[in-house]
């Protein structure tokens, strides 16, 4: 038994110091939830408390679904994972004539070569929302100017893309929509018969919304959704109906007497395809599962976070236990709150970790604006009650940007390069939003730089090719 008064403790403190609104936890063990707990409030316009039935996204979680209704199709003989996508989507195109050989068991483990979506793309497409059941295959029709990034099968490149085809694909091969095939086959016979990929379900007296930094903590101002995304993002859930997917998980498919795949399936689902490099939870990638270590014991799971929320879901399969987190901000703190109700799982004691040095820069932000963010990273960096990470702020940029504070977003990364001025990747960033400015000039300064570090970085050269013609 888990010692809920000590996780209780924690995961208070760790919602007080890193200033969460709200947040759900729930753990099962033995097909069971021993622990299902909200802290905080559902929304600070509201003050509602969150509840164990409270609504939040979980985001890419929803990739696990996805992966699970493939094999569901697979297991049907209604596809094939070796075979190209092109075999199901005759009309899908990409601009590289690589694109006639991705297979869907490339797609589910992120190694088809297909593009993502940046930050800028994203915040695009959820300010341009489509609702209608024709979104998501003129989503597709439009891929067809993007180029590929890599060949498919050579490496791990993460595409929330290659997951909305997969959405589109899903609806062509069942002949229903995505979200009434995902509602019928996975949801309903999971034991979640509320949760929903339409924001419309959600009840308004439980629902969650987004919250972001700006830098003050306030609710996103949009609901974030795109029907062209929900495969990828957008899958709304509470606490209680993700413990059942994680018993049906962990019972290999089995709900209620109800089989949603046979056990080989999940097999295949968890074995590793490609390398993350990302402990403890993402060392591995199999095909729409996130794989690891924690404390010794095996992972697989998946996490999410956008426009305001961030959530896991880790289960511990030789242990037949599991946790989730969700959480209505976007920070590092709920991925300190799974490792310490995955300790208490594992009956060691709760640890609350370090706070991110985003948390006093965004306050420091709040009350005297960079240089105040400037002094504060002074006066902590030395500080063992925080953790100084190069792609710590990263989440803040985002979300000023979200909240139409570029111009503190830059400033921020400047900060950032200044304390890690050896990161090509924050040159990147920089350099885009500079564009995104205007710019052109700062910008390519900043890459010029970047390629003095690392001189054959292709995306750097990519932009700066862009930019100098």
């Amino acid at each position: 038994m888990i010692n809920e008064n000590a996780l209780d403790r924690v995961l208070q403190n760790i919602i007080a110091r890193w200033g969460v609104p709200g947040m759900g936890v729930g753990i099962v063990e033995d097909g069971k939830t021993i622990y299902a707990r909200g802290f905080g409030v559902q929304s600070l316009e509201t003050g509602i408390p969150v509840t164990p039935d409270s609504f939040f996204c979980v985001a890419s979680i929803a990739k696990c679904f996805v992966a699970t209704l493939v094999m569901q199709l697979v297991e049907q003989g209604k596809l094939q994972l070796e075979l190209p996508l092109v075999t199901y989507l005759p009309d899908f195109r990409l601009d590289d004539q690589r694109y006639g050989d991705i297979t869907l068991r490339q797609m589910l483990s992120h190694t088809s070569g297909m593009p993502d979506m940046d930050e800028a793309e994203y915040d695009a497409l959820m300010a341009h929302p489509e609702i209608d059941k024709g979104a998501p295959e003129r989503y597709v029709r439009a891929l067809a100017s993007r180029s590929m990034i890599a060949a498919p099968g050579e490496r791990f490149a993460y595409s929330n893309i290659a997951y909305n085809v997969l959405g589109v694909l899903i609806a062509r091969v069942t002949g229903q929509t995505f979200e009434d095939a995902m509602r019928q086959r996975i949801l309903r016979p999971a034991g979640m018969p509320e949760s929903t990929l339409l924001p419309t379900e959600v009840p308004r007296d439980r629902w969650a919304p987004p919250h972001l930094r700006v830098p003050g903590m306030v609710v996103n101002p949009i609901t974030p959704y795109h029907r062209a995304d929900a495969p990828a993002s957008f899958l709304y859930s509470t606490v209680r109906e993700m413990c059942a997917w994680a018993s049906t998980s962990l019972n290999r498919g089995l709900h209620g007497g109800q089989r949603l795949l046979a056990p080989a399936a999940y097999d295949l689902m968890w074995t590793p395809v490609a390398q993350r490099n990302d402990p403890p939870f993402r060392e591995t990638m199999g095909l729409g599962w996130t794989l690891g270590t924690f404390e010794g014991v095996r992972t697989v799971g998946h996490g999410g976070a956008s426009f305001g929320w961030t959530c896991f879901l880790a289960l511990l399969p030789e242990k037949n236990s599991a946790a989730i987190v969700m959480s209505n901000e976007e920070s590092a703190a709920h991925d300190l709150a799974l490792q310490a109700a995955l300790r208490a799982l594992l009956g060691k004691e709760p640890e609350l970790g370090q706070v991110s040095w985003m948390i006093p820069i965004a306050q420091a932000l709040q009350s005297g604006g960079i240089q105040a963010a400037t002094a504060c990273y002074e006066s902590i960096k030395d500080s063992p009650d925080y953790s100084v990470d190069p792609s710590e702020l990263i989440p803040l940029a985002y979300q000023l940007m979200a909240g139409g504070r570029l111009d503190i977003a830059i400033e921020l990364l400047k900060l950032n390069l200044h304390v890690f001025p050896e990161r090509v990747g924050l040159h990147l960033f920089l350099a885009r939003l500079l564009v995104q400015k205007d710019n052109r000039a700062g910008a390519e300064a900043i890459l010029r730089q970047a390629l003095a570090i690392k001189p054959d970085r292709a995306d750097v050269l990519e932009l700066l090719h862009t930019l100098t013609g």
